[in-house]
């Protein structure tokens, strides 16, 4: 706990000085400030969220064509992506309604295998992509 010197509304002094006391800024007090406020601390570092851009661009992109060792690369990335996009979201935020849905089919997601076939993989990563895609926008605003 870090002690700053805040001033003490105690009345008048005889040398006219103020009364400091303790300020309690440990992480959980912030926590609890912030979700009083309703004000959302983003969850992911900045350099996550760029690889994150990175590999949807790689897979979303209209120039993206990965080929079979780029897919299972990409497959990996984009499940990673999911795990972290679904636990970054608070427990208050799921419930009934549409954050339900895109965590629910993310989870379903993760656990899933491409179906056979050289077209499964693909489909598999394009389905994941998207629904990163779905978390972010659930997760805004954006930093």
């Amino acid at each position: 706990m870090m002690v700053a010197l805040t001033p003490v509304n105690a009345g008048p002094l005889p040398e006219e000085r103020p009364v400091f006391g303790a300020v309690d800024d440990s992480t959980a007090t912030v926590e609890r400030v912030l979700a009083a406020l309703k004000v959302r601390k983003w969850p992911l570092p900045e350099t996550v969220l760029d690889g994150m851009f990175e590999d949807l661009e790689q897979v979303l992109g209209e120039q993206s064509f990965p080929d079979e060792a780029e897919v299972d690369t990409l497959l990996r990335r984009t499940r990673g992506s999911l795990m972290q996009l679904v636990a970054a979201i608070p427990d208050s935020d799921v419930g009934p309604g549409p954050v339900d849905g895109v965590v629910d089919k993310a989870r379903s997601l993760v656990s899933s295998n491409p179906s056979g076939g050289p077209l499964g993989p693909k489909v598999l990563l394009r389905r994941m992509a998207l629904t990163v895609v779905d978390l972010l926008d659930q997760l805004e605003p954006l930093p």
